[in-house]
């Protein structure tokens, strides 16, 4: 198969461009989790195709606006996470749950608003949906609804997101290269012998066992760690029953970059890829453990277990951090187009789909 991309779709600022404004405003984004938001007045704040968005607890309710004050348009929430109202931090603007404002200081200096004036003032407010635990956000008044979006990953990714016990790591580093390349690094395992030879290669994944639906893909693999024999067996069943139980890995792209993993059921890992720049990208990583039976303390055998994941996932996205960056460098010196082997063809697909957008055929 050849690539369907070219080469300087990794690094033009025109197809940046484009991208933002055919692709990123055009489908939903996971933002994070309902436990983000289990106070009043947390937040998230982020940028989607440039626009500055923030996801609050606004009185119980979870909601979606544009981070921009009404009133002379400073951002809002100025941290990427946190607890605190929804008060511009410049003049003090206060907003309710609905992005109207509410509070407004020296309100006598101002001419009386009429309650339609107030609403003209509403903070832009965008979609949000959750599939289980997982928040979503779209920029497109039309986006369709997201359990469509995800299609027939949609019900394992709930029941997944369900199965969630305790966040062991999250892991947030700036990657210089362009956001498809790294994609793309996730949905092949070619790489994984030579990049990995230390890590994931020792667990000997390895198969076709594809599926696809709509722009997104998945992949399951057996394993050689048997998840009911040998050392794994403790593990196994210290977080057992639980509601996702599987043999081996399975990795789940939501297009256009969420990555979401498992293995055996037991560990998860979420990595998020934001685009800063055509040649620089944002690329977090969250890993949970699976939901544990009820129990005072936590093993020895389960804390060095969640240590070896934390530093085994590192070092897996160090490797292909490092390797990356090198196909970054390459881009720029080519006009070939890549060659795709059966092994890569879901990487062949998510170029499919990116392309339909940038074409506005989606």
């Amino acid at each position: 198969m050849n690539s369907n991309i070219p080469a300087f779709h990794y690094y033009d600022d025109a197809v940046f461009g484009q991208e933002n404004n055919m692709l990123f405003k055009k489908v939903w984004h996971f933002v994070g989790f309902r436990s983000d938001f289990l106070n009043d007045n947390d937040f998230i704040a982020l940028k989607i195709a440039g626009t500055p968005v923030v996801v609050q607890n606004v009185r119980g309710e979870i909601k979606s606006f544009l981070n921009v004050c009404s009133h002379r348009f400073s951002i809002i929430q100025q941290e990427t996470s946190g607890n605190r109202p929804l008060v511009c931090p410049y003049h003090g603007w206060a907003y309710d749950k609905n992005g109207i404002p509410s509070g407004i200081p020296k309100k006598p200096l101002f001419k009386k608003f009429s309650k339609e004036e107030l609403c003209e003032m509403k903070l832009k407010e965008f979609k949000i949906s959750f599939c289980g635990d997982l928040c979503f956000v779209s920029l497109n008044e039309e986006i369709e609804p997201l359990e469509d979006f995800i299609g027939v990953f949609y019900d394992e990714l709930k029941t997944m997101s369900l199965s969630l016990g305790n966040r062991i790591d999250v892991n947030s580093m700036e990657i210089n290269a362009n956001w498809k390349v790294i994609v793309e690094n996730t949905l092949e395992s070619y790489h994984v012998g030579l990049v990995h030879a230390e890590t994931l290669a020792k667990l000997e994944p390895s198969g076709l066992d594809f599926a696809f639906d709509k722009n997104n893909s998945s992949w399951t693999s057996d394993l050689n760690i048997v998840k009911d024999k040998g050392g794994y067996k403790k593990i196994d069943t210290y977080y057992s029953p639980r509601s996702y139980d599987i043999e081996g890995y399975k990795h789940i792209l939501v297009f256009p970059n969420l990555l979401i993993s498992s293995t055996h059921g037991i560990s998860f890992n979420y990595s998020l890829i934001e685009p800063i720049t055509p040649d620089s990208t944002k690329f977090t990583s969250y890993v949970f453990t699976a939901a544990a039976n009820d129990s005072e303390k936590t093993p020895i055998v389960i804390k060095a277990f969640e240590e070896s994941l934390i530093g085994f996932n590192r070092q897996v996205f160090d490797e292909d951090k490092a390797v990356c960056q090198l196909v970054q460098q390459g881009v720029r010196h080519t006009n070939l187009s890549g060659k795709l082997s059966d092994e890569e063809e879901r990487v062949h697909h998510f170029q499919k789909q990116y392309l339909k957008f940038l074409e506005n055929e989606s």
